[in-house]
């Protein structure tokens, strides 16, 4: 999987959302995970791309949760600990979960 990181957009990126056709890049300056080919990922978190959506022949994914407002830490943790909790549960497999923040700012995901 290629690096995927938090940047702000030039604009100009494809991004072919979930459950359409069209091209709907991100507006310049806006914050999105991008990997080597574009944004992956726009919207805080909710508009996705049609390319990296999740199937039933899905072996590896990213998810993520993104804590905007550090008031509401415990509502955060709450919120991690039932993603691993659901996704073990209807998906089975392997979990791992890294919190990234201002004095941790990446993490080597391996397959």
């Amino acid at each position: 999987m290629p690096g995927i990181c938090l940047e702000t957009a030039a604009g100009n990126e494809q991004f072919i959302p979930l459950k359409s056709s069209e091209n709907g890049p991100p507006y310049t300056g806006e914050i999105v995970y991008r990997d080597g080919k574009g944004a992956v990922c726009r919207c805080r978190s909710w508009r996705e791309l049609q390319s990296t959506m999740l199937t039933e022949d899905t072996k590896n994914a990213f998810l993520c949760i993104e804590l905007v407002d550090d008031k509401r830490t415990d509502e955060f943790c709450a919120a991690l600990k039932d993603l691993v909790h659901f996704v073990l549960k209807h998906l089975g497999g392997k979990v791992e979960t890294y919190v990234l923040d201002i004095n941790n700012k990446e993490v080597t995901i391996s397959d």
